[in-house]
């Protein structure tokens, strides 16, 4: 895939990390429906990156400059999983928007000011594979993609709040067309 985007830059000034950014990150929750499993894809942190080292997450990023938000959605998914999600909107039934973020956060958080969530729910024939990931950055960013049924995602300590960011999606956005049940919370 082929991105329009020019990367954010970091600077190191008196001792302290300073990115010169947008200051905004998205966040998209991919769920994959087949039959009665919902499979979530996740990427293990690599030690390059600055916080949160060795965790699944989902994945996600700063917007970089000349991009939109749903531009941004697509490339950090390519990028951290290799999944192109344009082409899981051809080949599957799909619940998602990608026009706007179903909940944005506002709130100075370290390196970034406004997280825009974004969710999207992939149903799949019966006959269906898994979509391949293929990470697209180097291990010391992610060091490996894989799938993951949802109740065994939402039991491991997953990086940051992205456990509490799937199970928000699922109880607010997909109650009403999601066919599964929310484990409780460990």
């Amino acid at each position: 895939m082929k991105f329009k985007n020019r990367l954010n830059r970091c600077i190191h000034h008196e001792g302290e990390e300073i990115w010169i950014s947008r200051s905004v990150t998205v966040l998209p929750s991919l769920f994959f429906v087949k039959g009665e499993t919902t499979y979530v894809p996740l990427g293990l942190r690599g030690d390059g990156l600055p916080d949160e080292v060795g965790k699944w997450a989902l994945p996600g990023g700063y917007l970089d400059y000349d991009e939109t938000t749903d531009e941004a959605v697509l490339r950090e998914t390519w990028e951290e999983l290799g999944l192109n999600l344009l082409e899981c909107q051809e080949n599957f039934r799909t619940e998602s928007n990608l026009d706007q973020p179903y909940y944005v956060m506002s709130q100075p958080r370290h390196r970034q000011n406004i997280s825009l969530r974004y969710t999207l729910m992939f149903f799949l024939g019966t006959e269906d594979e898994l979509p391949e990931l293929d990470p697209q950055v180097p291990q010391s960013e992610v060091v490996e993609a894989r799938w993951f049924e949802l109740n065994e995602a939402l039991a491991m300590p997953l990086a940051f709040y992205h456990a509490e960011n799937m199970r928000h999606c699922l109880s607010t956005v997909y109650k009403d067309i999601w066919p599964g049940q929310l484990p409780p919370k460990a």
